[in-house]
């Protein structure tokens, strides 16, 4: 939870963790507690599973990797971006299991939002440096995307001075020093002026100017 040090995990298929109700698992890669405050997370729905009806105070957003979630609002399949705001509540379910990336309690109280994209609603933009993207939000300075790479190319190493977030979907990202395959999670401090190189056909979860002047948790007030 010290974010003005970079951090970066490979997936390890071990590190799944059940949760307190049956038929979901948790892949924790960020998480201020146990069962509250701000997290990040893989979690996984086995089919049929429900998670109780909650509420998150500082909101909820997830991206689904595999398979289809479900609540009260609908059906989200793979490739589907959903943000609840602060002071949303539902009761989440998937009828033949699902995989999403998740950050809980990370909202602007005042992004009060909700908010669903789906990768294939032709809102992806080509630009002139070897990828497209496509923007899944904004606010306040922080900006959620997804950057695809058809053929690898350098990531844009530019404007992350804020601080730089990266969930591997697809392909590998190279530092120079390892390599990090799909689901490795990278999240570097601000300031840090990141050289990676993807490889062959990548795809990327990004988020940028988020870092900057968050306190660890331990110092927060």
């Amino acid at each position: 939870m010290d974010f003005s040090q970079s951090l970066t995990l490979g997936y390890q298929a071990d590190r799944w963790q059940p949760s307190p109700v049956a038929g979901v698992w948790r892949y924790p890669l960020e998480r201020e507690a146990a069962e509250h405050g701000h997290v990040t997370s893989l979690v996984r729905f086995q089919p049929g599973a429900v998670f109780t009806e909650h509420e998150h105070p500082l909101g909820e957003e997830f991206w689904v990797l595999e398979g289809t979630f479900s609540d009260e609002n609908g059906d989200y399949e793979a490739g589907s971006y959903v943000r609840h705001p602060p002071g949303s509540r539902h009761q989440a379910f998937s009828r033949s299991g699902c995989v999403i990336f998740v950050k809980l309690n990370q909202f602007n109280d005042a992004d009060r939002e909700f908010r669903v994209v789906r990768e294939d609603q032709g809102l992806w933009l080509t630009g002139d440096h070897g990828f497209r993207r496509l923007s899944l939000h904004r606010y306040g300075g922080v900006n959620t995307s997804l950057l695809e790479f058809s053929e690898g190319g350098r990531f844009p190493a530019c404007c992350y001075r804020a601080g730089l977030e990266i969930l591997v979907l697809e392909g590998q990202l190279d530092d120079g020093r390892q390599l990090y395959g799909p689901l490795s999670w990278l999240r570097l401090a601000p300031s840090s002026v990141p050289e990676l190189i993807a490889s062959g056909h990548t795809r990327l979860w990004v988020r940028t100017g988020h870092l900057a002047g968050v306190a660890p948790a331990s110092q927060a007030g």
